[in-house]
């Protein structure tokens, strides 16, 4: 009794090792930043890392009638991909008790909390091309500029002559990725467009739009923005606007952010068969992720 039950026991070790091995002996890229953080510190300390792979979908194939069509084709493709190919490794890490994983399906990666020895055996798993830090950005530092007339940045692309043409923007939602918006700032209150596919929050801070800072909202404004101070201040006041907010209160955003804030634009609701993504997509900060 004792031998068949080590036996059976043998053979569940040797099932496990199957599903969580490498298939092939080529192991993965460390960022080198990753890697000389990993030589300095102890296997159970955390690190935020993002894992991409290397199977990924040749968008050049997806065909489709029209923009919807397209649109919806490339979300499920992708979608569909990406649970396939990260399905071994987030089995894995939930055996190892990661926290925070979160699938970047739109680039095929994992971003994931994990111990450092953790991440170490993840650098073997057959199909991970690069496993590099989870970096933050910081909110860019807004310079002030000397005096000017009013409104001359919208003076300067002439957008009074679109507006006089009846092109306010009508019909079309905006997107930003930034620290947020106010809706209730004047020159935007009843322009969101509202709903549970008009705001997102990847660091979990806020359910409704909100802006600490005050830079996403400025930039809102330059866009959308409408003339309750006297003079018109936005490109297309006719717009309305949705807006994942990147940066958390503190002014931070981790690369996983930003790639969540991507995914969620080509899709906010979640379901590629509705049509919700916005027309145009703004940012007003840099960073090489």
């Amino acid at each position: 009794m004792k031998k068949a039950y080590l036996s059976t026991f043998a053979l569940l070790i040797l099932l496990v090792a199957l599903v969580y091995s490498p298939l092939t002996a080529e192991a993965a890229a460390f960022s080198p930043e990753l890697r000389s953080l990993l030589q300095s510190v102890h296997g159970g300390e955390e690190i935020s890392v993002l894992v991409s792979l290397s199977d990924r979908v040749d968008v050049r194939q997806i065909k489709g009638r029209n923009k919807r069509d397209l649109r919806a084709d490339l979300i499920r493709i992708l979608k569909e991909k990406a649970s396939g190919t990260q399905r071994p490794i987030r089995d894995f890490l939930e055996l190892k008790g990661a926290s925070k994983i979160k699938s970047l399906w739109l680039i095929n990666a994992i971003a994931v909390t994990a111990p450092a020895g953790v991440i170490e055996e993840l650098g073997s798993f057959s199909g991970v091309e690069e496993i590099r830090l989870d970096r933050t950005i910081s909110v860019p530092v807004v310079s002030q500029g000397i005096s000017a007339a009013t409104e001359w940045n919208l003076n300067s692309i002439h957008a009074p002559e679109l507006w006089n043409l009846g092109y306010i923007g009508a019909g079309v939602v905006v997107a930003t990725m930034d620290t947020g918006v106010d809706a209730n700032h004047p020159d935007l209150a009843g322009k969101w467009r509202g709903g549970s596919n008009s705001w997102f929050d990847p660091n979990d801070e806020h359910d409704t739009p909100y802006d600490a800072d005050g830079h996403g909202t400025q930039v809102m404004g330059i866009i959308v923005g409408g003339d309750n101070g006297g003079t018109a201040i936005g490109v297309a006041s006719g717009s309305t606007w949705i807006a994942v907010k990147i940066f958390n209160d503190k002014g931070q955003g981790p690369y996983s952010a930003v790639h969540e804030g991507f995914q969620w634009l080509l899709d906010p609701d979640g379901n590629p068969a509705t049509d919700d993504a916005p027309h145009v997509g703004r940012s007003a900060w840099t960073s090489p992720i």
